[in-house]
């Protein structure tokens, strides 16, 4: 039987977390949280906010603006995140950049929503922008990305920013003090190996009551309370640069041995050649994910670890 999943043929393609033979070890620890039964549940999310924006900022001091985001919501990963940024802005063009995050170009052909590539038409009043920062295509700050902000800021242009890879990289400088910024959010899925407990937070400059905001209030908390308490742990337990730290100098080897670029973000090489065509996901280059062989689960490529 043919595998219809290209991972298992493909061992440098899409986007995962490292399972890290250290963090094997988090069985136990979340064993363990789980029989902390006893929750103050408001104040523990509270913690969790506190706690999620110091954590993933602390390794980019450069970063200009986080203070503006005094509004936290927890979400479901990034993707609750969009999927409410679609709503609220269902009546705009939604604008992303070729090799963004495949749900935005396939919530665009599954609503026959309005849509348009950053380098189709000019940006324009009716339009809103998702962008991902780091790029989810080369794992770097877009060179354009303050060019774009401004541009939206002129125009009156609704931003979300996603900043799901930031804590795969680290040291990066760019300015969030951009009022066409409605939103960024990120998740914990790249940093841990959390995909399936769907841990992630959205800021906002200023309270708007949609959905999250309603079930994220203290009355309520009508959020996932295990994923979250999770999150919180892990956060104390590894600081935000663990991943970055331990594997820079397995992503330069390996991108040396490939012939590659090493991406800010330490979990990909950047093929600027077209030696890879087999790993590009719509932009200019082609991006090589180094997660499933060094944990081994590409077992054909263990080796490599």
């Amino acid at each position: 039987m043919v595998s219809m999943f290209k991972w298992d043929i493909q061992p440098y393609v899409g986007a995962w977390s490292v399972h890290d033979p250290m963090l094997r070890d988090h069985r136990d620890f979340v064993q363990g949280l789980w029989n902390e039964r006893e929750w103050d549940f408001t104040e523990l999310k509270h913690d969790y906010f506190k706690l999620y924006k110091q954590w993933m900022f602390e390794p980019h001091p450069r970063i200009q603006g986080t203070d503006w985001y005094s509004e936290p919501c927890f979400t479901q990963g990034t993707t609750e995140s969009f999927n409410l940024f679609y709503i609220r802005y269902s009546d705009k063009r939604l604008r992303i950049a070729r090799g963004e995050y495949f749900y935005h170009n396939m919530i665009g052909k599954l609503y026959d929503k309005p849509f348009a590539f950053l380098d189709e038409d000019d940006l324009q009043e009716g339009d809103a922008v998702v962008l991902s920062v780091p790029f989810s295509d080369t794992g770097n700050v877009p060179y354009y990305l303050e060019e774009i902000l401004t541009e939206c800021d002129l125009k009156g242009i609704p931003v979300m920013l996603d900043l799901a890879y930031l804590n795969l990289a680290k040291d990066l400088s760019f300015d969030l003090r951009h009022e066409c910024i409605e939103y960024i959010t990120s998740s914990l899925s790249k940093s841990f190996p959390l995909e399936l407990s769907r841990v992630g937070i959205r800021f906002q400059k200023s309270s708007f009551e949609d959905q999250l905001n309603i079930m994220n209030e203290d009355k309520l908390n009508y959020i996932n309370m295990h994923s979250l308490y999770l999150g919180y742990h892990m956060m104390k337990e590894w600081k935000a640069d663990w991943l970055y730290t331990k594997y820079r100098y397995p992503q330069e080897r390996i991108c040396e041995e490939l012939e590659v670029e090493p991406s800010s973000c330490v979990i990909f090489g950047i093929d600027n050649n077209n030696t890879y065509p087999e790993y590009n996901r719509g932009g200019e280059t082609n991006r090589l994910c180094f997660s499933r062989v060094w944990d081994g689960r590409n077992i054909a490529n263990r080796e490599r670890l």
